[in-house]
């Protein structure tokens, strides 16, 4: 019948026809929306959607976890794990970053639970995707890991829940008077119903576009870089990735702020995509923080590598203009090419990834590295020797040796540094660098730091009981120390072992100290307070500058021993030092020469007026047992009663 009827409209009535039905929608749906945004301004005022997004992450959070429980060691289970990982990553990004974010701070500690479950899951990426395949207890120590997280983000989702929900009553009474108002509209609700449904398809196809895309830069992100890379190894095409971290992005972010560095970071991605992509045929992807990849196709040698490569490093090293701030950054590259470098997604982002680190060792300027095998036995050391840290240092394998300091105008001992030892049972002596590297690599570095400061204030006990009257020692803190309470750590644990002010000093690396100068400042400060003396070890190595030592309550100045060596017969290397001593005087602090081994480097240094000398000359680190006979030996009393007074 209906079908007659419309046969018997015309072509010309039938266009009327919808025009009528059009206009009535459109006006219906423009009054209801009217009352919808009165609606949305009420909703967005109770934390919008935070709810829908802080479910999804539990959601996916619940899945992952409940797939490491039923894992079955076969490679289907396998993949849906790493699936499930993928996903999981996706959703902190959207919380983290996004408009949902902001609501989440009205939660109490919020932004800090999923900061702690976001850092969790990214530590757990080398068991979810490299040891899980071989070994299944990773499933297990994976779900350790994360049970208590995930217990945090649930009850964080009916935190926000329940903040919602009493903001939803709050304003009952306005929503009830929007409520009659929308009754005259019934008939545009109902078309307005049809525009709510094309609205949820929308949102679901927006929601599936961010699990892919990076919520800053709307770049591909590790998971689509993932499902790439996973479909060219299934089809065989060769290719090339380069993971590029970006040099000196964290000195923009921590002086101009985190709204600059975002800018920066989509200035970067609009760059690569300009300058790379467009020219090179190459798809490039934010993995998170100042971390891009890009995917080159149709690469199989080294030399095609080469102009693309050379690009990105063109492109970077370019000034930014960042809301009228000048911005120079440049790009760490680490590079891979399938299938000669791994034939799989999870072994060419883990060795892609070496390579890069690699790349960042070379120094501030860009550099580029193409992974080798030689990397893989480097990376299964780093490895070995994060599993083992931790048991060393809860086993007391881990122990402390003491280099003495001595005044250069009478030799008497002025200090001592405190030197961390590890004599690994099958890789042998570890240097304390690569100790505090991967300690902060694998966020270990605040337990070893404690360990650390601890047992020296344990052993200056001891040999305060034992009568014997000591200098001051200091203490090397590692980076990621200064997001840690120093204050109240070093200060309590002075009170514990009974020290007097001055016992303790502590000793911070030039590089790091300028990195983190604003946080250096005000810890530094406290920590003088407190009766705590600063001394800026490696001096001359790091990122310095006049201004940066005019900021910091510095007390001593170290100068690295690379200027030291060379003092006899390089007139460069004397006149640096010399100079280098004069500053450190002219701004109130006492200066030590680190690495000083023969007895003419020394008399020179004493003419040139520094004030201490520490290095094999003098004494090689001791055993505690030994520290106090060697004092005896070279005047302790007389000199600790100058520090004290100086």
């Amino acid at each position: 019948m209906s079908d007659s009827f419309s046969n018997r409209i015309s072509t010309p009535k039938r266009g009327v026809f919808l025009a009528l039905i059009v206009l009535i929608f459109f006006i219906s749906a423009l009054v209801s929306l009217v009352q919808l945004r009165e609606s949305i301004q009420i909703l967005e005022a109770r934390y919008g959607t935070s709810v829908w997004s802080m479910f999804q992450l539990r959601i996916e959070m619940r899945r992952f976890y409940d797939a490491l429980d039923y894992y079955h060691e076969d490679e289907h289970d396998v993949e849906r794990i790493q699936e499930r990982y993928d996903l999981l990553w996706s959703r902190f990004p959207v919380l983290l970053e996004g408009l949902d974010g902001e609501h989440l701070h009205n939660v109490e500690q919020g932004t800090l639970i999923l900061q702690n479950a976001f850092s969790e899951l990214k530590k757990q990426e080398a068991e979810v995707f490299e040891q899980l395949a071989s070994d299944p207890r990773s499933a297990q120590r994976v779900r350790d890991a994360i049970s208590p997280h995930l217990a945090a983000i649930e009850r964080l989702t009916l935190e926000n829940y329940h903040l919602n929900n009493e903001a939803f009553n709050r304003g009952d009474a306005q929503i009830a008077a929007l409520q009659q108002k929308l009754v005259i509209l019934i008939l545009g609700l109902i078309i307005s119903g049809s525009l709510l449904l094309h609205m949820v398809v929308k949102e679901n196809r927006r929601n599936r576009y961010q699990a892919l895309h990076d919520s800053l830069t709307m770049m591909p992100n590790r998971a689509y870089l993932r499902r790439e890379l996973t479909d060219l190894c299934n089809r065989r095409r060769p290719f090339a990735m380069h993971m590029i971290d970006l040099n000196g992005f964290k000195d923009v972010n921590d002086s101009l702020g985190h709204h600059t560095g975002d800018l920066l970071l989509k200035a970067v991605a609009a760059r690569l995509v300009e300058l790379v992509d467009h020219h090179h045929k190459s798809l490039t992807c934010r993995l998170g923080g100042d971390e891009f990849a890009v995917l080159q196709y149709g690469v199989a040698t080294e030399d095609e590598m080469q102009p693309v490569i050379r690009q990105i490093i063109d492109a970077l090293e370019d000034e930014f203009l960042v809301e009228g701030h000048a911005c120079y950054i440049g790009a760490s590259i680490g590079s891979v090419l399938y299938p000669e470098h791994g034939h799989d997604a999870s072994t060419l982002l883990s060795r892609v990834d070496m390579a890069m680190y690699k790349a960042k060792e070379q120094g501030p300027t860009s550099s580029a590295r193409l992974f080798q095998l030689e990397m893989d036995k480097w990376q299964q050391r780093r490895h070995q020797l994060n599993r083992d840290l931790r048991e060393a240092i809860a086993s007391g394998g881990l122990h402390i040796q003491y280099q003495p300091i001595v005044s250069l105008s009478d030799g008497s001992v002025r200090s001592l540094e405190a030197l961390l030892r590890w004599n690994h049972p099958e890789l042998g002596p570890i240097s304390p660098l690569d100790i505090i590297d991967v300690a902060e690599q694998y966020g270990v570095a605040n337990e070893l730091g404690c360990w650390i400061i601890e047992r020296v204030c344990q052993q200056y006990q001891q040999w305060l009981e034992s009568d014997t009257d000591m200098p001051p020692v200091s203490i090397n803190i590692s980076p990621s120390m200064y997001r840690l309470d120093l204050v109240d750590t070093i200060t309590q644990l002075i009170r514990k072992y009974g020290l007097s002010d001055g016992n303790i000093w502590i000793e911070v690396t030039e590089d790091t100290t300028m990195k983190v100068i604003k946080e250096a400042e005000i810890v530094l400060s406290e920590l003088k307070e407190h009766g705590v003396s600063i001394a800026l070890d490696d001096f001359g190595t790091g990122l310095s500058s006049l201004s940066h030592l005019q900021q910091l309550n510095l007390q001593a100045l170290k100068i690295d021993r690379s200027f030291v060596k060379d003092i006899i017969c390089c007139e460069t290397s004397a006149a640096l030092v010399k100079n280098i001593i004069a500053i450190g005087h002219d701004l109130g602090m006492r200066v030590v020469a680190e690495g000083i081994e023969d007895r003419d480097s020394a008399a020179l240094l004493a003419r040139y007026g520094c004030d201490y000398g520490q290095g094999y000359l003098f004494s090689r680190p001791l055993l505690p047992a030994q520290i106090p006979g060697f004092c005896r030996q070279y005047g302790l009393h007389q000199s600790v009663l100058l520090m004290r007074a100086g």
